[in-house]
């Protein structure tokens, strides 16, 4: 490594920062407090100098008493030359008592007059004794009188070498105690972050991928404390490492044998894709043939319906006047709400494969099913229910039915909602272990988000998870070895969606499966 680029890393490291924290904030303090002791050196002079020429002033006033009293000029000159010969005296000025000036002497030189010191000092006449005479009247004597006052200039000649002295000196005592600080906190700074700087040396090689590196660090603060951390999370790392690139072999060992199952599965849905096309094909072509039979049987069950009707009568009277007989294996009592039945049944459910027709055709044409605003829901479901009971081979199967009062009709296609009931009921069954059971279906409505709420619940064998993530998906089932098309959930959540509602899944393995749907009581079709 180059001597810049150790330079260079020095500069962005942390140690480097608080090196430069730490040096910063010391010459700051070394600084003013320098400047603080040279202020008070220099002032403490300058007091020295000012008390010099205060001394030097009274004196001359102690002097010059006599001949300011009388304004003897000759004199206060004398006084003044005698007083010049004083190296550091510049000037002195004698005034009268009114301010009238006397005597103004003093040097001719080349002096900065910013530095000299300048003393004023009243001159008083002297206190004259007490006289008997006052001491007995009581009446003491005045004060002294001001007779003038005396001006002194003292001129510091080495004041101004003497402040320059000081001030170079400390400030080379400070630069000196700033250096020898400075690089005593760098090595200091040094040694407490060799720990950190390995501790960083080794997170980077950590980071580029080699978890066998350990920090090596002695010491037992925090840096160490830090170390042995990191050193264990290596460790941690290079084992997980070792565990990773195990399962991935393991991985791709199980996905090389999955390849082949999973081809057997797309083939399969591959084939039932056909199915459905072909089947779907043919219910096309036979929707005429369908049609013709189902018209035979409507006009059939139409005219057994009024013979019904004409011989009710006519079997009431023989029951009441010979007592009940049998009729179909039934007793008459009974008989006759079945026949209605069967013949209410035989109608609803040609009208049911009119419907189917009608939409096959529908669906073939490219047409749309039309919505209406007085779907009862109800209707819808006790339909459903009564299409699965028709079914011999699912009178295993009891249902139960709760409906809340005050159910809105809503806007959608009966027949359609009609089916997505039957597939669900047909799930259920199908879910439920040898067909014998009990669905619970339940209605309400959702006044706060304006919804209708249909409940399917089963006591079948439940969904798995993984299965549950993919039960709405075309052509997923897990029957389709069974006769499954996968088709169901798939058209039936179409369905729903169509009706903008909504179609969720609750399901836990042997505790069977809720399915909730929601449908909007006002909306509009979804194209």
């Amino acid at each position: 490594m180059t001597l810049r680029a150790m330079i260079s890393g020095f500069r962005v490291s942390f140690g480097f920062k608080l090196f430069a924290i730490f040096t910063i904030l010391t010459a700051l303090t070394t600084f003013i407090f320098t400047i603080l002791h040279i202020s008070s050196e220099i002032n403490d002079k300058r007091t020295a100098y000012s008390e010099k020429a205060l001394i030097l002033a009274t004196n001359l006033a102690e002097n010059a008493r006599l001949p300011l009293y009388a304004e003897n000029l000759e004199m206060l000159r004398l006084q003044i030359k005698s007083a010049l010969r004083h190296p550091e005296i510049h000037k002195v000025v004698f005034s009268a008592a009114d301010g009238r000036l006397l005597a103004d002497i003093g040097k001719q030189d080349d002096f900065n007059h910013t530095e000299l010191i300048t003393k004023t000092v009243a001159v008083h006449s002297a206190p004259q004794a007490e006289s008997v005479e006052s001491a007995l009247t009581g009446n003491r004597s005045k004060s002294p009188a001001l007779i003038g006052s005396v001006t002194l200039e003292l001129a510091p000649v080495g004041l101004a070498h003497l402040s320059r002295n000081i001030a170079i000196k400390s400030l080379g005592i400070a630069f000196i105690f700033w250096g020898l600080v400075a690089s005593l906190a760098y090595v200091g700074l040094r040694k407490a972050t060799h720990s950190f700087n390995a501790l960083m040396n080794g997170i980077e090689t950590m980071r580029a991928g080699n978890f066998a590196v350990r920090i090596n660090v002695d010491s037992d603060d925090e840096a160490g404390r830090a170390a042995q951390a990191v050193n264990q999370l290596a460790a941690t790392l290079q084992e997980r490492d070792r565990e990773n690139a195990r399962l991935h072999e393991e991985l791709v060992a199980a996905l090389r044998m999955e390849v082949q199952e999973e081809k057997k599965q797309l083939m399969a849905k591959l084939i039932q894709t056909n199915r459905m096309t072909s089947l779907g094909l043919l219910a096309s072509s036979m929707a005429h043939e369908i049609n013709n039979p189902n018209g035979a049987i409507r006009l059939a069950n139409q005219y057994l319906s009024r013979a019904c009707k004409d011989a009710m009568p006519l079997l009431q009277q023989i029951a009441a006047e010979e007592g009940d007989f049998n009729l179909g294996g039934l007793p008459f009592s009974k008989a006759r709400g079945e026949m209605a039945n069967c013949i209410a049944t035989i109608e609803r459910s040609c009208e049911r494969i009119a419907h189917v027709i009608h939409d096959l055709r529908s669906y073939s044409l490219g047409e749309r099913n039309e919505f209406r605003n007085d779907v009862d829901i109800k209707e819808v479901i006790t339909g459903a229910m009564t299409i699965v009971r028709s079914h011999g081979k699912y009178s295993g199967m009891t249902f139960y039915y709760d409906a809340t009062t005050g159910i809105p009709p809503i806007t959608g296609n009966y027949h359609q909602l009609e089916q997505v009931m039957v597939n669900l009921f047909l799930n259920a069954i199908q879910a439920t272990p040898d067909g014998k059971g009990q669905i619970t279906v339940y209605s309400g409505f959702d006044s706060v988000n304006d919804e209708v709420l249909i409940l399917v619940r089963d006591e079948g064998e439940g969904i798995s998870p993984e299965n549950l993530k993919h039960l709405i998906e075309p052509f997923y089932s897990t029957r389709i070895d069974n006769g499954g098309s996968g088709l169901g959930l798939f058209v039936t959540n179409f369905i729903v969606s169509a009706h903008k509602g909504q179609l969720e899944f609750t399901s836990a393995q042997g505790a069977g499966t809720t399915v909730t749907i929601r449908l909007p009581v006002h909306q509009s079709p979804s194209p």
